[in-house]
């Protein structure tokens, strides 16, 4: 599961669950999440998620600022279209989240056994 991590002073304070589509953010009515401040655009950015076309059961993620007033940050960098991953930071405005994908395998190793000569 896919998920968008809200932090404030470094702390989770919600989770918002993604899926396959189209997730908009901003500040008029009918964004699939809509920030209520006035600095955020009524049409900021996009995240497309689509699946993966090597392992479909794992989705993709590209996040597009809409031609914000202010821009959408990924990594504390401006962006026009970025690909996410797992535990990218997305700012817009004052607002912070932390994409979380419990799909991403980060983290882990794999082990491989040498044979003895």
């Amino acid at each position: 599961m896919i998920k968008l991590k809200h932090i404030i002073n470094g702390a989770v304070v919600s989770d918002i669950d993604l899926s396959a589509g189209e997730f908009t953010i901003g500040r008029n009515h009918g964004n699939s999440l809509q920030l209520d401040d006035g600095e955020v655009s009524g049409e900021h950015a996009l995240i497309r998620l689509v699946p993966n076309k090597y392992l479909p059961q794992q989705l993709d993620m590209t996040i597009f600022d809409l031609n914000s007033t202010n821009g959408t940050y990924v990594n504390n960098i401006m962006v026009k279209e970025k690909e996410l991953k797992h535990g990218d930071a997305i700012k817009i405005c004052s607002y912070e989240y932390r994409v979380f994908d419990d799909q991403s395998n980060v983290g882990t190793q794999t082990e491989y056994a040498l044979p003895d000569e």
